[in-house]
């Protein structure tokens, strides 16, 4: 299972409200469903472990014991930028682009070939259980996203493909979705008539989708930030000097530890992400530290002392030190031919 593999929380809430699903939660997570449900996202080995579970209880399909629960507004921002799209074509268009804000588990993307669009779905997961039922799940998702703006059942007209065996399940399956299902075809996806994409949405709302798609664009914006190991280390430790310099003293400098639990991995697994980059929490830290350290000085009139707790020095000294690495001159002398009398 990837590491870096993620899931809205809010689909773990949905199955609290069926009694069993919610026992084999508590029995996968050992005691960290409470905390889990504070998070946006769950994690890899998370997933994993609540999946596993339901297989072990001998579950066949998670999409048919859970599927019903789903509605396009479970899906955040993204379910409300559908509902208020101009039309399908928009709404397809928005799923693709933005159904990362609610899962990394499975790619989304659409096409038009000859008279029809496929909206398709690829497994990130690696993992064959969950590729599986993440892949019928996505499929239902983008079905639900297409019957609300369309307002009724797709019908013969559309149909599904699985790149997977037919299951045990299959006849149950096809009952579920409505719609008659290909298996061992070259994809995963849902496909329907290019003409339904003229349709408009019975719900559309300018005002309303404008703020949900900016709503969508801030969300996939924060989530490629936090991707990127070495800018999300940054963030973290200018958010921490910020803090400092603008008098809140409630903000710790983040440790490599904290920040490793932030990316949902161990400390050694983070600093190896840092080193694929050639860098290191220490060098972010440092390059963090002088950057502001030169600000500090040249821009304000605060003492070394001073400047030595905002960039969180436990000593005075231990920032001239550092300092002198950096330019080979002290911090105060450094000042005085910045701003010569």
């Amino acid at each position: 299972m990837k590491e870096s593999v993620y899931l809205a929380t809010t689909y773990l809430k949905l199955l609290l409200s069926d009694i069993e699903l919610n026992i084999d939660l508590e029995r996968a997570l050992d005691g960290k469903l409470e905390s889990l449900l504070n998070d946006e996202f769950i994690y890899g080995d998370t997933i994993f472990d609540v999946f596993q579970q339901f297989a072990d209880s001998g579950l066949d399909s998670w999409l048919l014991r859970f599927g019903r629960q789903l509605s396009v507004a479970n899906h955040g921002p993204l379910g409300f930028a559908v509902l208020s799209a101009p039309d399908l074509h928009t709404a397809v268009n928005i799923v693709s682009e933005y159904n990362v804000i609610r899962t990394s588990a499975y790619t989304c993307s659409s096409q038009h070939i000859g008279n029809r669009v496929w909206l398709t779905t690829e497994d990130n997961t690696g993992h064959p259980l969950i590729g599986r039922w993440m892949i019928e799940a996505s499929v239902r998702v983008a079905q639900g996203f297409v019957e609300a703006v369309m307002a009724h059942p797709l019908g013969d007209a559309a149909s599904i493909s699985f790149v997977h065996d037919k299951p045990d399940y299959h006849q149950e399956l096809e009952s579920f979705y409505g719609i008659k299902i290909n298996y061992n075809a070259k994809c995963n996806a849902l496909s329907f008539p290019s003409s339904w994409c003229r349709v408009s949405s019975p719900l559309s709302d300018p005002d309303a989708f404008q703020t949900n798609l900016q709503k969508c664009r801030e969300l996939k914006l924060k989530l490629k930030v936090q991707s990127d190991i070495v800018e999300s280390t940054r963030l973290s430790i200018e958010h921490f000097l910020e803090s400092r310099i603008s008098g809140e003293q409630m903000v710790p400098l983040p440790s490599l530890e904290q920040l490793a639990l932030k990316h949902h991995c161990s400390s050694r697994t983070f600093a190896r992400k840092l080193l694929a980059h050639d860098q290191s929490y220490k060098k972010v830290l440092e390059s963090c530290r002088r950057q502001y350290a030169v600000t500090l000085l040249t821009r304000t009139h605060a003492s070394i002392a001073d400047i030595s707790y905002v960039l969180g020095y436990q000593e005075p000294a231990n920032f001239v030190r550092a300092f002198k690495t950096w330019f080979d001159i002290p911090p105060a002398s450094w000042r005085r031919q910045q701003n010569p009398k």
